[in-house]
């Protein structure tokens, strides 16, 4: 299994750089989509010639994901876990027993797979859970190896994102569990993960084409996605959504756990200091 997906996102950002001190409400890994097509994604399509390539992929990754993946988890986890796929034909829940009750943390580790990610540039690095960090002697293997995607395709990932969200228009509601987003940016944008990204900037580029080829969006401006006209900080009625969610967000922080209006203010600095690159 472990050739056929790689970490990324959150889960990436905690688990193996050590940049963010939040649980993850999922477990994002990316699909190898040769596993479900032998097409070329990347091939110069129509926007709505990629549209029906992108729900067809999806469509087989779905029937991989419960004829083929889930088997596989469900062995792994046989005796300890329950593991189903339920409403969301993308993701794997693994049910464990709750030591207390919570309306956010939900009793159950989400594997959120899908094959619409780019898989570079990634590396292999060594993890350890925070059980075994903190019953170290419990465990016959503390340690295992994982590829993920490198830290700074993961920034630039998530300044897309605000980017596309300072872009959201008024009709559009955003959908829960953004505020992630904005505490991760905050958090990697005081490590040396931003002196590597400021400096590939072609990987910007790279990310901001890949969205725009897969996850189309007029209004989204990807193409505005660069140095000079990049957009971090939301309108107001984003950014009611966005605080609304961070509230209840905050159980998963472990670490320092800062105001949401330090956070616009960081996020103010950061797009003005990308914007002169």
């Amino acid at each position: 299994m472990a050739r056929k997906i790689l970490f990324k996102g959150g889960t990436s950002l905690s688990k193996v750089f050590r940049l963010i001190e939040r649980f993850s409400e999922d477990i994002d890994l990316v699909l190898d989509w040769t596993e479900v097509t032998q097409e070329n994604p990347r091939a110069a399509r129509s926007v709505s010639g990629q549209d029906a390539f992108n729900q067809e992929l999806l469509r087989r990754a779905h029937v991989y994901l419960r004829e083929t993946f889930l088997p596989e988890v469900r062995l792994l986890v046989d005796g300890v876990c329950e593991a189903a796929i339920e409403e969301n034909p993308e993701v794997v829940k693994i049910k464990y027993p709750a030591a207390f009750p919570s309306d956010y943390l939900r009793a159950e580790i989400q594997l959120e797979v899908g094959p619409l990610a780019a898989w570079v540039p990634n590396a292999e690095y060594e993890i350890r859970s925070y059980a075994a960090e903190a019953l170290p002697t419990v465990f016959h293997r503390p340690e295992c190896r994982v590829r993920a995607i490198k830290a700074e395709r993961t920034f630039w990932e998530k300044v897309t994102i605000l980017h596309h969200e300072a872009n959201r228009p008024e009709n559009s509601p955003q959908p829960a569990g953004y505020s992630r987003h904005y505490y991760d940016v905050c958090r990697m944008a005081q490590t040396r993960v931003k002196t590597d990204a400021f400096a590939d900037l072609d990987l910007l580029s790279a990310v901001a084409a890949f969205k725009d080829k897969f996850y189309h969006r007029g209004w989204a401006r990807y193409d505005l996605a660069k140095p000079g006209t990049i957009k971090l900080v939301p309108h107001e009625h984003v950014r009611k959504a966005v605080v609304k969610d961070y509230e209840g967000m905050r159980m998963m922080i472990f670490g320092e756990c800062p105001d949401f209006r330090d956070i616009v203010e960081q996020l103010r600095a950061l797009e003005a200091e990308i914007n002169t690159l």
